[in-house]
């Protein structure tokens, strides 16, 4: 296959989430959001920030990837953390709440092709130095065949 697990479930996020889900707190105004792989090589600070000005990422982390019988395909278990700050107009634990409604919603509306479900793991509130990152621990679980 071409795509690795990860390529796919950006796509198939990308192709399905709406992006007006992802609401200032005035419910309004659209905040602006990334799909990514996970550990980047800077500081996920520096997303957040100018130039960049994100307020809410997806990352996708590498999938453990289960082998079925030869030419059936994989089962596969793909996290996926949902980050976000405060900002102004923002609070963080909204914007957290609104994209996990989306996140559910996609993973609902759109199981079929390779059979998904969703498992939350955990939440999440870490402070580095003045800013509190409110992320979200999911498994997207779904059965690739070959």
């Amino acid at each position: 296959m071409s795509e690795d697990a990860r390529q796919r479930t950006k796509l198939w996020f990308e192709d399905y989430v709406n992006p007006d889900a992802f609401t200032f707190d005035d419910g309004v105004t659209t905040a602006h959001y990334i799909v990514t792989f996970g550990f980047p090589d800077y500081p996920i600070v520096k997303v957040f920030r100018d130039p960049k000005n994100i307020d809410l990422v997806f990352s996708i982390g590498t999938p453990d990837s289960i082998a079925l019988p030869v030419g059936v395909g994989y089962l596969e278990n793909v996290p996926i953390t949902v980050t976000c700050i405060d900002k102004t107009g923002i609070t963080g634990t909204k914007l957290r709440w609104k994209a996990e409604a989306e996140l559910r919603r996609v993973v609902e509306t759109y199981p079929t092709g390779s059979l998904r479900t969703l498992e939350r793991l955990s939440d999440n509130e870490e402070r580095i130095g003045a800013t509190v990152f409110y992320s979200v621990n999911y498994t997207l679980k779904y059965k690739r065949y070959a």
